[in-house]
Protein backbone atom coordinates (compact mmCIF):
# COMPACT_ATOMS: atom_id res chain seq x y z
CA UNK A 1 0.00 0.00 0.00
CA UNK A 2 1.41 3.38 -1.02
CA UNK A 3 1.99 5.92 1.72
CA UNK A 4 0.19 9.23 1.49
CA UNK A 5 2.40 12.12 0.39
CA UNK A 6 2.66 15.17 2.64
CA UNK A 7 4.00 18.65 1.87
CA UNK A 8 4.13 21.38 4.53
CA UNK A 9 4.55 24.94 3.25
CA UNK A 10 5.46 27.41 6.01
CA UNK A 11 5.12 31.10 5.25
CA UNK A 12 8.06 32.57 7.14
CA UNK A 13 8.45 31.12 10.62
CA UNK A 14 10.27 27.78 10.65
CA UNK A 15 9.40 27.17 14.28
CA UNK A 16 5.62 26.91 14.14
CA UNK A 17 4.87 24.36 16.85
CA UNK A 18 1.82 22.60 15.43
CA UNK A 19 3.16 22.44 11.87
CA UNK A 20 6.41 20.90 13.10
CA UNK A 21 4.58 18.52 15.44
CA UNK A 22 2.51 17.18 12.54
CA UNK A 23 5.57 17.02 10.27
CA UNK A 24 7.49 14.95 12.85
CA UNK A 25 4.49 12.72 13.42
CA UNK A 26 4.27 11.95 9.71
CA UNK A 27 8.05 11.41 9.60
CA UNK A 28 7.86 8.68 12.23
CA UNK A 29 7.85 10.43 15.60
CA UNK A 30 10.50 8.95 17.87
CA UNK A 31 11.77 6.83 14.97
CA UNK A 32 12.15 9.84 12.66
CA UNK A 33 15.39 10.74 10.90
CA UNK A 34 15.19 14.33 9.70
CA UNK A 35 17.30 15.89 6.94
CA UNK A 36 17.63 19.63 7.53
CA UNK A 37 18.62 21.49 4.34
CA UNK A 38 19.98 24.94 5.09
CA UNK A 39 22.23 27.64 3.58
CA UNK A 40 25.77 28.48 4.60
CA UNK A 41 25.44 32.05 5.86
CA UNK A 42 26.71 33.80 9.00
CA UNK A 43 25.12 32.25 12.07
CA UNK A 44 23.61 29.21 10.35
CA UNK A 45 25.17 26.88 12.94
CA UNK A 46 23.18 28.61 15.68
CA UNK A 47 19.88 27.63 14.05
CA UNK A 48 20.57 23.90 14.03
CA UNK A 49 20.20 23.39 17.83
CA UNK A 50 16.92 25.33 17.70
CA UNK A 51 15.53 22.89 15.15
CA UNK A 52 16.93 19.94 17.12
CA UNK A 53 15.32 21.14 20.34
CA UNK A 54 11.95 21.77 18.69
CA UNK A 55 11.86 18.38 16.99
CA UNK A 56 13.12 16.64 20.14
CA UNK A 57 9.98 17.90 21.88
CA UNK A 58 7.99 15.93 19.30
CA UNK A 59 10.15 12.85 19.91
CA UNK A 60 12.64 13.08 17.02
CA UNK A 61 16.30 12.93 18.04
CA UNK A 62 18.10 12.10 14.78
CA UNK A 63 18.75 15.26 12.73
CA UNK A 64 21.25 15.32 9.86
CA UNK A 65 22.29 18.61 8.24
CA UNK A 66 22.83 19.23 4.53
CA UNK A 67 24.62 22.53 3.86
CA UNK A 68 26.98 23.86 1.16
CA UNK A 69 30.54 24.46 2.38
CA UNK A 70 32.17 27.89 2.72
CA UNK A 71 33.19 27.78 -0.96
CA UNK A 72 29.62 27.11 -2.05
CA UNK A 73 30.14 23.43 -2.86
CA UNK A 74 27.44 20.92 -1.93
CA UNK A 75 28.75 17.43 -1.18
CA UNK A 76 26.25 15.39 -3.18
CA UNK A 77 27.60 12.07 -1.93
CA UNK A 78 26.87 13.16 1.64
CA UNK A 79 23.51 14.63 0.61
CA UNK A 80 22.49 11.37 -1.07
CA UNK A 81 23.43 9.36 2.02
CA UNK A 82 21.41 11.66 4.28
CA UNK A 83 18.36 11.82 2.01
CA UNK A 84 18.32 8.07 1.44
CA UNK A 85 17.99 7.51 5.21
CA UNK A 86 15.67 10.44 5.93
CA UNK A 87 12.08 9.82 6.96
CA UNK A 88 11.39 13.57 6.83
CA UNK A 89 13.02 16.45 4.92
CA UNK A 90 12.89 20.10 6.04
CA UNK A 91 14.15 22.89 3.76
CA UNK A 92 14.76 26.10 5.68
CA UNK A 93 14.49 29.74 4.58
CA UNK A 94 16.82 32.44 3.32
CA UNK A 95 17.94 33.59 -0.13
CA UNK A 96 15.42 31.99 -2.48
CA UNK A 97 17.69 32.01 -5.53
CA UNK A 98 20.40 30.18 -3.61
CA UNK A 99 17.96 27.64 -2.20
CA UNK A 100 16.67 27.08 -5.71
CA UNK A 101 20.18 26.63 -7.09
CA UNK A 102 21.20 24.02 -4.52
CA UNK A 103 17.98 22.20 -3.72
CA UNK A 104 15.68 22.49 -6.77
CA UNK A 105 18.00 21.47 -9.61
CA UNK A 106 19.89 18.46 -10.91
CA UNK A 107 20.58 15.39 -8.82
CA UNK A 108 19.32 16.91 -5.58
CA UNK A 109 15.94 17.67 -7.15
CA UNK A 110 15.72 14.11 -8.45
CA UNK A 111 16.46 12.75 -4.97
CA UNK A 112 13.77 14.96 -3.40
CA UNK A 113 11.18 13.79 -5.92
CA UNK A 114 12.13 10.16 -5.35
CA UNK A 115 11.88 10.45 -1.56
CA UNK A 116 8.57 12.29 -1.81
CA UNK A 117 7.09 9.66 -4.11
CA UNK A 118 8.13 7.06 -1.54
CA UNK A 119 6.09 8.77 1.16
CA UNK A 120 8.74 10.89 2.90
CA UNK A 121 7.06 14.12 4.12
CA UNK A 122 8.74 17.31 2.93
CA UNK A 123 8.46 20.68 4.66
CA UNK A 124 9.73 24.01 3.39
CA UNK A 125 9.80 27.39 5.08
CA UNK A 126 9.77 30.64 3.08
CA UNK A 127 12.40 30.03 0.37
CA UNK A 128 12.13 26.31 1.12
CA UNK A 129 8.39 26.50 0.41
CA UNK A 130 8.75 28.56 -2.75
CA UNK A 131 11.02 26.06 -4.52
CA UNK A 132 8.77 23.02 -4.03
CA UNK A 133 5.97 23.64 -6.61
CA UNK A 134 6.37 23.17 -10.36
CA UNK A 135 6.80 26.93 -10.84
CA UNK A 136 8.91 28.82 -8.32
CA UNK A 137 7.70 32.43 -8.18
CA UNK A 138 10.27 34.81 -6.67
CA UNK A 139 8.67 38.14 -5.80
CA UNK A 140 10.35 41.46 -6.67
CA UNK A 141 10.52 41.94 -2.89
CA UNK A 142 12.68 38.80 -2.65
CA UNK A 143 15.61 39.40 -5.00
CA UNK A 144 18.32 41.99 -5.58
CA UNK A 145 17.10 42.87 -9.09
CA UNK A 146 13.64 43.79 -7.69
CA UNK A 147 11.94 42.03 -10.60
CA UNK A 148 9.57 39.09 -10.74
CA UNK A 149 11.44 35.86 -11.40
CA UNK A 150 10.07 32.51 -12.49
CA UNK A 151 12.14 29.36 -12.11
CA UNK A 152 11.40 25.69 -12.60
CA UNK A 153 10.77 24.34 -9.12
CA UNK A 154 11.06 20.82 -7.72
CA UNK A 155 7.59 20.03 -9.04
CA UNK A 156 5.94 18.36 -6.03
CA UNK A 157 2.84 20.52 -6.62
CA UNK A 158 1.44 21.68 -9.94
CA UNK A 159 -1.12 24.25 -11.10
CA UNK A 160 -0.50 26.54 -8.13
CA UNK A 161 1.73 29.54 -7.41
CA UNK A 162 2.97 30.21 -3.88
CA UNK A 163 3.66 33.49 -2.09
CA UNK A 164 5.19 33.63 1.40
CA UNK A 165 5.29 36.44 3.99
CA UNK A 166 2.08 37.22 2.16
CA UNK A 167 0.29 39.76 4.36
CA UNK A 168 3.49 41.02 5.99
CA UNK A 169 5.10 41.90 2.64
CA UNK A 170 1.86 43.07 1.02
CA UNK A 171 2.57 40.62 -1.80
CA UNK A 172 -0.97 40.28 -3.12
CA UNK A 173 -0.35 42.20 -6.36
CA UNK A 174 2.81 40.24 -7.16
CA UNK A 175 1.11 36.88 -6.66
CA UNK A 176 -1.77 37.91 -8.90
CA UNK A 177 0.57 39.27 -11.60
CA UNK A 178 2.55 36.04 -11.48
CA UNK A 179 -0.59 33.96 -11.87
CA UNK A 180 -1.65 36.01 -14.88
CA UNK A 181 1.79 35.83 -16.47
CA UNK A 182 1.95 32.03 -16.16
CA UNK A 183 -1.80 31.51 -16.70
CA UNK A 184 -2.07 29.65 -13.39
CA UNK A 185 -5.57 29.85 -11.93
CA UNK A 186 -4.73 28.99 -8.30
CA UNK A 187 -2.52 30.93 -5.93
CA UNK A 188 -1.73 30.54 -2.23
CA UNK A 189 -0.58 33.43 -0.09
CA UNK A 190 0.89 32.06 3.13
CA UNK A 191 1.31 34.39 6.11
CA UNK A 192 4.47 34.19 8.23
CA UNK A 193 2.77 32.35 11.09
CA UNK A 194 0.83 30.00 8.81
CA UNK A 195 1.37 26.62 7.18
CA UNK A 196 -0.45 25.09 4.20
CA UNK A 197 -0.63 21.30 4.36
CA UNK A 198 -0.94 19.29 1.15
CA UNK A 199 -1.81 15.59 1.10
CA UNK A 200 -1.33 13.79 -2.21
CA UNK A 201 -0.86 17.15 -3.97
CA UNK A 202 -4.16 18.59 -2.71
CA UNK A 203 -4.51 21.37 -0.15
CA UNK A 204 -5.84 19.52 2.91
CA UNK A 205 -5.65 22.05 5.74
CA UNK A 206 -4.02 25.20 7.04
CA UNK A 207 -2.38 25.75 10.41
CA UNK A 208 -1.69 28.88 12.43
CA UNK A 209 -2.54 32.24 10.89
CA UNK A 210 -4.11 32.74 7.48
CA UNK A 211 -3.49 30.95 4.22
CA UNK A 212 -5.11 32.99 1.44
CA UNK A 213 -6.51 31.19 -1.59
CA UNK A 214 -6.58 33.27 -4.76
CA UNK A 215 -8.47 31.95 -7.77
CA UNK A 216 -8.53 33.61 -11.19
CA UNK A 217 -11.89 32.97 -12.80
CA UNK A 218 -11.17 34.77 -16.06
CA UNK A 219 -7.65 35.90 -16.97
CA UNK A 220 -8.84 38.08 -19.85
CA UNK A 221 -11.52 39.84 -17.79
CA UNK A 222 -9.23 40.15 -14.76
CA UNK A 223 -11.76 38.45 -12.49
CA UNK A 224 -10.51 36.72 -9.38
CA UNK A 225 -11.68 35.54 -5.94
CA UNK A 226 -9.59 35.76 -2.76
CA UNK A 227 -10.53 34.02 0.48
CA UNK A 228 -8.83 32.92 3.70
CA UNK A 229 -8.75 29.28 4.72
CA UNK A 230 -8.24 29.90 8.43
Amino acid sequence: MMRERYVYLLGGNSFQAEANRQFIEQAGGSDATIALCIMNRPGWEEYVPLFQQMWRESGAHDVQVIVPDAEGHLDMEHAEQVLSRATGIFIAGGNTEKYHHYYATGAFKDLLIDRYKNGVPIAGNSAGALILPEICLISPLDNEQSVMLFKQGVGLLSDVLISVHYTEWGDQTNLLEGMKAKKVQRGLGIDEQACAVFINERLASSLGESVHMVTIQDVEQDEYIAKETS
